[in-house]
């Protein structure tokens, strides 16, 4: 048995990838929830956080704007599997009492959310990745390593499917393949989403992006490299939350106790 434990926070803990963590964090010894947090009116709130296996149990759920977060304990990681608003609401209370580690995996943040995690991080680690998944920080590492070695003669065009409650289109895990690859062959340009009105053929260079939505996908994305007599095709497919949960926590291990700073799940594939 282990003498200590990893204490756990839990923002978005009633949703879909909440109950997913807190399923994971019940069957592990070294972990600790110590906490659960969801947004004011929540139909959670007040009552013992229910995992994706619908057992209830400790803590019970708590509205952020009633978390006493002072009341933590020493070395306590925050998970954040929110929304736009809540990640802001999240890093303004630290901002405001006291900082702690934060992972969130939260997607469709705008210039007011990345400001605040830019802030945050100058006073605590932040790691944020639209993508938790280890497999997808490695597909974007083979990606780039594509792009470098193919160069300019192959086009690279990127597609995604996610299921149809999903609310940001492209996913976030999109834009980082094609930033991986724009970066790996020293392109400033942005990724193109509709070719729709251009009315003229493909141009060298740049990333396509395209979004599809359907059913009950977790998750796909596949980058092409399209050459003239030759075609390579790399997918990552998630067939569980799970995978995104582990990730979270292998992340949150990682974080503990690092300086204050950015950090990505590439730093946790190093190790």
């Amino acid at each position: 048995m282990p003498t200590t434990t990893l204490p756990l926070i839990l923002a978005g803990a009633a949703g879909k990838m909440g109950r997913e963590i807190a399923t994971l964090v019940r069957a592990d010894a070294a972990l600790e929830l110590v906490a659960a947090l969801e947004a004011t009116g929540s139909a959670a709130l007040g009552k013992p956080l229910v995992d994706v296996e619908h057992r209830a149990g400790p803590p019970v759920v708590t509205a952020l704007a009633d978390w006493a977060l002072e009341a933590m304990p020493a070395g306590a990681v925050v998970i954040d599997f929110s929304s736009p608003k809540g990640l802001g609401a999240l890093a303004e209370k630290f901002l405001a009492v006291r900082p702690l580690p934060l992972v969130t995996g939260t997607t469709g943040l705008g210039p007011d959310e990345e400001r605040l995690l830019a802030e945050l991080a100058e006073r605590s680690a932040v790691l944020h990745s639209p993508n938790m998944s280890l497999g997808v920080a490695a597909t974007r590492a083979a990606a780039a390593l594509l792009a470098r070695a193919l160069g300019p003669g192959f086009d690279v065009e990127i597609a995604e499917i996610h299921h149809t409650a999903k609310k940001d289109a492209p996913s976030g895990t999109a834009l980082a393949l094609a930033r991986s690859v724009l970066e790996a062959r020293g392109e400033v340009s942005a990724p193109v989403f509709d070719r729709t009105t251009r009315g003229r053929p493909r141009e060298r260079g740049g990333v396509g992006v395209v979004a599809l939505r359907g059913g009950a996908v977790v998750g796909e994305h596949t980058v092409y490299f399209l050459g003239e007599d030759e075609r390579i095709d790399l997918t990552h497919r998630a067939v569980s939350r799970r995978v995104f949960a582990r990730g979270a926590l292998r992340a949150a291990s990682w974080l503990a106790g690092r300086a204050p700073g950015r950090y990505s799940m590439d730093d946790v594939l190093r190790g």
